[in-house]
């Protein structure tokens, strides 16, 4: 029986990808990090030094982003831009939402097999103990054997079924995991032309602070 497995757990640091803004303002290879007010969540392309560094700068858990462009470093707060960067973000989170919802359907799932399959192993094993002891055993006890041969028969074809039905379940999830997937690509794609405009537009305008 092959099942597909594709759980794709989304988390909010994968829901955009790397930024390339114009090469007037901007850089082809742009890192940040966008705090969510009020909270320690972030949406983030980056490394772990540019989160240390952005914490660093950030004022309690006020709104702040923080970008590293072309080897300079800034900083932005103006509310416009933050709440413009947040819109920009705002159909990738909602979507990494639906794949991580589909994604605990998927795990979820996993552990029923994992436990059907463990069942089988336990029946698999009774029915070699029961061909050894059939193997040795009596003409009068053949047939009581393999009743119970039978019996155990019966129930592995039982958790087969089971694991057949799970596993069609499990390749439909997968379908729809795929389908996000490709969704969530596309709106990578918009949201990275969105986002370079309004960072190089946040430079040209001053609103972003130079850090380093």
């Amino acid at each position: 029986m092959k099942n597909r497995r594709r759980i794709g757990l989304a988390v909010m640091a994968a829901l955009s990808a790397l930024v390339c803004a114009p090469a007037s303002a901007a850089p082809d290879h742009a890192r940040y990090v966008l705090f969510t007010p009020g909270t320690d969540s972030v949406m983030m392309s980056g490394s772990t030094d540019d989160i240390t560094r952005a914490r660093a700068l950030r004022h309690g858990t006020e709104p702040l982003l923080y970008a590293r462009v072309n080897g300079a470093a800034y900083i932005i707060r103006d509310p416009a831009t933050l709440r413009a960067a947040a819109a920009i973000f705002k159909p990738q989170g909602e979507l990494g939402a639906k794949q991580a919802e589909l994604g605990s359907r998927q795990a979820e799932l996993g552990s029923r097999q994992a436990l059907l399959g463990s069942q089988q192993a336990k029946l698999g094993a009774q029915q070699a103990h029961l061909g050894a002891l059939q193997s040795d055993a009596r003409p009068s006890e053949q047939a009581e054997y393999g009743r119970q041969q039978d019996a155990l028969g019966r129930q592995q074809d039982a958790l087969g079924r089971q694991q057949d039905e799970l596993g069609r379940q499990q390749d439909a999830l997968g379908q729809q995991q795929d389908a996000l997937g490709r969704e969530q690509d596309r709106l990578s794609r918009i949201a990275r032309e969105q986002f370079d405009a309004l960072l190089a537009d946040a430079i040209r305008r001053g609103v972003a602070q130079r850090v380093d």
